[in-house]
């Protein structure tokens, strides 16, 4: 059952923010929509979507990107020699936000309030002195992780069969995916949505980076303006989000919603985006660049668009973003 309130009762208390859902699971909450991953519907969705014990990974390698865009720090990985013999340690840095990433609660918060999810104060995750133990992504291990029911919008080949036809990547990558268009293709799979689902929406980022040279790939990563796929930035994909019930979303997308994104008055957010809305406002966890190729090609194969969805971030005290390290089960 959807114990959440519908999304026009938002925000849940009176003087928060515009569509929050602060205090919904308690003032001091740590995990937001993931509380919808209950031991019963993630039991349910191991008993019904493991049929085959095929496995797959969606995680592409943490230095995939030719070149990391917006002046982050690529990946460094030394392997030291250890004098007792042949043996080895890795020593590893890297940005979190330069492959396959969850944002976490801490990556974005209502910008013009500059607070962040639960009425969590900017300066207190912030600074000389961050609170280590505030909304960091410890708290999703702490509690689990991410495992339960995941579906996939196979949006690319489903516009492709329509005869829909977007740039994948570059400048003229300005497709938005509307919840008429989610919605559409999910009815063609015959994929039904249920309470506490994972979502992840194929646009096709991949496809189009992987035809790219290492030239073009560099080139790609010094654009600016950004401009790439995602879904729409509105009040409607917001609405649909939120009541349809889905616990966390991801994509192969850069940005999960398009970029630049919508922040006129038609939008309906009043200048917001939707990262501000759902890791701010819901702490609803939101994925980037996940490697979705191999799994459509699996959830073709079987024909069904669901299966068990697994992820566990990186353990680290008040972390703003992790690699996803998932597992998918069919």
């Amino acid at each position: 059952m959807n114990s959440r309130p519908p999304f026009e009762t938002l925000p849940f208390r009176k003087n928060d923010p515009l569509f929050a859902a602060w205090g919904l699971y308690g003032d001091t909450d740590q995990i937001g929509s993931l509380n919808l991953l209950t031991a019963e519907n993630t039991k349910a969705a191991i008993q019904e979507e493991i049929k085959t014990g095929i496995r797959l990974s969606l995680d592409p390698p943490v230095d995939v990107l030719a070149k990391p865009g917006a002046g982050r720090k690529g990946l460094t990985h030394t392997v030291l020699r250890r004098p007792e013999g042949p043996i080895h340690d890795d020593v590893v840095e890297f940005n979190t936000q330069v492959g396959a990433q969850w944002d976490g609660f801490r990556h974005v918060g209502y910008l013009k309030h500059k607070t962040f999810f639960n009425d969590t104060p900017y300066d207190t995750i912030s600074g000389a002195n961050p609170d280590a133990g505030a909304i960091g992504i410890h708290s999703w291990v702490e509690n689990g992780s991410i495992a339960g029911r995941g579906i996939l919008v196979d949006y690319l080949s489903y516009a492709r069969s329509k005869g829909i036809q977007y740039d994948l990547i570059g400048q003229k990558a300005s497709h938005a995916i509307s919840v008429e268009d989610l919605k559409a293709c999910l009815a063609a799979q015959g994929t039904e949505v249920r309470y506490g689902d994972i979502l992840l929406i194929r646009s096709g980022f991949w496809v189009g980076y992987n035809l790219l040279s290492m030239e073009e790939k560099v080139a790609w990563s010094d654009e600016h303006p950004a401009v790439w796929v995602g879904v729409e930035t509105s009040k409607k994909m917001a609405q649909w989000i939120w009541d349809s019930g889905i616990s966390a979303c991801a994509g192969d997308a850069v940005g999960w919603e398009k970029v630049p994104a919508d922040t006129s008055a038609e939008a309906g957010l009043d200048g917001m985006i939707l990262h501000e809305l759902m890791l701010g406002g819901w702490g609803m966890p939101i994925g980037e660049m996940f490697d979705l190729e191999a799994l459509a090609k699996e959830c073709k194969k079987q024909n069904r668009w669901s299966f068990f969805f697994t992820s566990a971030p990186l353990h680290i005290r008040g972390g703003c973003g992790s690699p996803p390290n998932t597992i998918v089960f069919f």
